[in-house]
């Protein structure tokens, strides 16, 4: 016969006040919840991303391939793989089945379409995905405290603690893996506890244990150590009944996973398991999958005790982000003195796979990257109802010491910060990790290839002139207008031959509306080898004219820099750019420059700032400009214009021919 837990050492108030003051915490925490989930916005991130192009191309399409979805503004992803000429998901399909047939219901009764109301089917779907089994763990956690914990103090405390002060909170907002596998951890271990601490345990405490068990591991596959414990422990409590009604009831989320594989990818391994493969590594239309060059965290730069101390109290890490926990760790080394048996077993089952994730992701070298740009070491976040029940020994210790109540008050008050800072986006770094780059502590970033040469302008190389004025080099760009037209900017380099030197050229710029009516003509000479020394404008520009006005010498600086003072723009990273001239993306460099400007008679000063896109495969070598002026104080966007190349000559290689022409240039 199973141990009895402890009686209560303590004065507690009445079951039923009890049980009231339970009931209000969830209550008030699915209330909050709620409210925030409806304020978040969806396609928050390449991962939740990921999952709803399946969701949308099972629902409308009937398939897996997520081609057509993926090129709907907003809705691409870097979790991707391309096999046998078809782009799919990375994330294992299981979940996504279920949440597609729960999205193809809300539409149906509905009349919305996930693609034109994606907010509001995205809200209706996460409430019965996230917040649904959020609001069921707390009411099993609540009764699991009624029978396991010994005082009042200690029962509030961690249910408030599970209510508002867990990393899950912000997971809630979005499509994941982890909210529903820490559902699954906190219905398995109810079950489990029952069936340890029942005179006689029933049958379907087995076979719902089995079956929230498995289902964990299906959505965190490390999770399958906590599989084992389970069985583990239900076949020590009874053999037969495990045979019976555990293992076939685990056996259920097990076959869903292999047949959804086996029809998503053909294999009834998951889309993950390919990376490093060609799968993941691919070049479509010029540009190169994200994984061929990670950037950030992904880029795996940490050694493996680094990687150990930021998961653990660095800036991804579970004691730092949540110190509530630290408290656990008290329970876990408490956990000899603990009487209660079915308690006891939990926290050792706690402690022990706490230490076996930990380990096996310091084996994954290859994925030093703390689960990517999220709020919280993502991974771990499946242990969370463990580690809640963890902190019963320690909580039931201290619950007449008001000095250490204060103190484990303090802890949740950190832990509750970290966990609503990054609400209703999950998709971001940790406040701590933002901070220690701050103090320069950490930094992840890649650092920018330098530019050739100081740059000042938004155009980043002058063509060679033709000889001939039919054959001259010219660039066109085109952005749209606040009123829905779009506008054009053609630039034309020439020799000026008028006045017989070849030190000048002469670049005519002409911007014209959307019926090709010209608005506004200027033409600039140029100093070609001190523009190419990288000489400043107002060095390399010259005004022939005598008539030539400061104004009109100001204005042709301003348009040159694309500000209205000077600064040197700034290397950025690589990006690839699609544009109308050809299928393949250009492979551009970011550059960046912005001044600040005061308005005078005390307006706020106005910020001006001009990103560009290099690329030396177009004339001028840039492919697309972007201009802004805000107000440097609230950041008031005032102006924004992104002028992009339509058309040029000579016309552009393709990238086959660009490499090609690398090649025979390197082997000359």
């Amino acid at each position: 016969m199973p141990e009895t837990p402890e009686l209560t050492e303590n004065i507690e108030s009445p079951a039923v006040s009890r049980r009231a003051s339970s009931l209000l915490i969830i209550v008030i925490a699915v209330s909050i919840h709620a409210a925030a989930l409806f304020n978040a916005k969806p396609l928050q991130s390449a991962n939740d991303r990921s999952r709803w192009c399946t969701v949308w191309s099972l629902v409308e399409c009937g398939t897996f391939r997520i081609d057509e979805i993926r090129q709907q503004p907003g809705w691409d992803s870097i979790d991707i793989i391309h096999d046998d000429g078809h782009f799919y998901s990375t994330k294992p399909p299981l979940l996504t089945v279920i949440v597609a047939g729960m999205t193809w219901c809300v539409t149906q009764l509905t009349g919305w379409s996930l693609l034109t109301n994606t907010h509001a089917v995205t809200t209706v779907v996460l409430l019965l995905v996230n917040l649904l089994p959020f609001a069921v763990s707390l009411g099993l956690l609540s009764a699991l405290l009624e029978r396991h914990a010994r005082t009042d103090w200690c029962r509030h405390f961690v249910l408030s603690t599970a209510a508002f002060g867990t990393l899950l909170t912000p997971f809630l907002m979005t499509l994941n893996n982890h909210t529903v596998a820490a559902a699954g951890v906190m219905v398995a271990v109810f079950s489990l506890m029952r069936l340890l601490s029942d005179e006689e345990p029933r049958a379907g405490m087995f076979a719902l244990c089995g079956f929230a068990a498995v289902w964990t591991c299906t959505n965190e596959l490390p999770a399958g150590a906590f599989a084992l414990a389970t069985l583990l422990l239900a076949w020590k409590r009874s053999p037969r009944q495990t045979v019976c009604w555990y293992v076939p009831a685990a056996l259920v989320p097990v076959v869903a996973l292999l047949v959804t594989n086996v029809i998503a990818t053909g294999s009834w391994k998951p889309a993950y398991a390919s990376y490093g493969s060609s799968k993941y590594n691919f070049v479509i239309d010029g540009v190169p999958s994200y994984w061929m060059n990670p950037q950030g965290v992904d880029r795996n730069l940490d050694s493996p005790l680094m990687y150990f101390v930021h998961c653990t109290v660095g800036h991804h890490g579970i004691w730092s982000l949540s110190p509530v926990f630290l408290l656990a760790i008290v329970g876990w080394l408490m956990s000899r003195r603990v009487q209660d048996a079915a308690l006891r077993s939990v926290l050792r089952c706690g402690s022990i796979l706490t230490a076996i994730i930990l380990a096996f992701y310091l084996t994954r070298t290859q994925n030093y990257n703390f689960g990517g740009v999220s709020c919280a070491l993502r991974w771990s976040l499946w242990l969370t109802p463990l580690w809640l029940l963890a902190l019963l020994p320690a909580l039931d210790a201290i619950a007449n010491r008001r000095s250490l109540q204060v103190f484990a008050t303090l802890l949740l008050v950190g832990s509750t910060f970290s966990a609503w800072q990054p609400v209703p986006n999950p998709w971001q770094q940790p406040w701590l990790f933002d901070r220690m780059e701050d103090w320069g502590w950490i930094d992840y970033r890649e650092e920018p290839a330098p530019l050739p040469r100081p740059l000042w302008t938004w155009f980043a190389s002058l063509p060679e002139p033709a000889d001939t004025q039919d054959d001259s080099p010219w660039i066109e760009f085109e952005s749209s207008t606040p009123d829905g037209h779009t506008a054009r900017l053609r630039m034309t380099c020439r020799r000026d031959v008028v006045r017989g030197g070849n030190d000048l050229m002469l670049i005519d710029i002409v911007q014209s509306d959307s019926f090709g009516k010209p608005t506004s003509q200027r033409t600039l000479f140029l100093d070609a080898a001190r523009f190419r020394a990288g000489a400043a404008p107002a060095e390399f520009l010259r005004w022939p004219e005598a008539s030539v006005t400061p104004e009109q010498q100001q204005a042709d600086l301003t348009f040159i820099r694309g500000l209205p003072l000077k600064k040197e723009y700034s290397p950025g990273v690589i990006r690839y750019l699609k544009t109308p001239l050809r299928r393949e993306a250009f492979r551009c460099q970011r550059a960046a420059a912005q001044v600040i400007q005061a308005a005078g008679d005390n307006r706020e000063s106005l910020k001006y700032r001009c990103d560009i896109w290099l690329c030396d495969d177009v004339p001028f070598g840039v492919a697309q400009f972007e201009l802004q002026v805000s107000t440097s104080d609230s950041g008031s966007v005032l102006h924004h214009a992104r002028w992009t190349v339509v058309a040029c000559h000579p016309r552009p290689m393709n990238s086959i021919d660009s490499t090609l022409n690398s090649l025979l240039k390197n082997v000359k």
